[in-house]
């Protein structure tokens, strides 16, 4: 059986305060600090400590880092943006086209043949994010990007109810002609 070894660390607690909050009685002594004395400037703040430098400094200690480009406030350069991605400035109203044109893919309106399909929940989600993407930038926008977001918000609610009432009055009349009519009752 091996001899268990004597610990070859020791652990020593610095904390001031005990778990209930009051001071320990072996905690460290706080050393009082020297009150600076009231003068019209402030000091000047204390100067880093010098560090050691290397014995052969290389080339590259040597050079100066370059200064990084600042960030525009938003973090999105759209200029730069423009150049890298093929020219065309990417604005707001692109970001709202592309939601539009996914509520009406929900509509029936991308698809061609005789049977469309309607997604009427997907395109009352892609409504409800419009509108809440309008109350998020409400203040924010100018007043052309206001207009295509107002105009494009009606324009969406106006098609829903057309499909809403073609869907309820196709409820109500039965089957199309031509349709199986669905599960007949024997």
């Amino acid at each position: 059986m091996p001899k268990e070894k004597s610990p070859e660390f020791k652990v020593t607690d610095r904390r001031k305060f005990t778990s209930e909050g009051e001071v320990r009685d072996d905690a460290p002594a706080e050393e009082p600090q020297p009150e600076a004395p009231a003068a019209a400037e402030p000091a000047p703040p204390p100067k880093p400590a010098p560090t050691a430098e290397p014995a052969a400094p290389t080339a590259k200690a040597a050079e100066p880092e370059p200064e990084p480009e600042p960030l525009p406030e938003t973090g999105y350069d759209s200029e730069k943006m423009q150049n890298t991605f093929g020219g065309q400035k990417i604005e707001f109203v692109h970001l709202l086209d592309m939601l539009v044109q996914t509520a009406m893919m929900y509509a029936g309106a991308m698809e061609s043949g005789p049977e469309r399909r309607v997604d009427i929940v997907g395109m009352r989600q892609m409504i409800d994010m419009i509108a809440m993407l309008e109350e998020k930038t409400r203040g924010n926008l100018d007043p052309k990007e206001q207009a295509v977001m107002n105009n494009t918000l009606f324009q969406l609610r106006m098609t829903y109810m057309e499909i809403v009432n073609m869907i309820e009055k196709q409820a109500t009349q039965g089957p199309s002609p031509g349709g199986n009519g669905g599960p007949k009752n024997n």
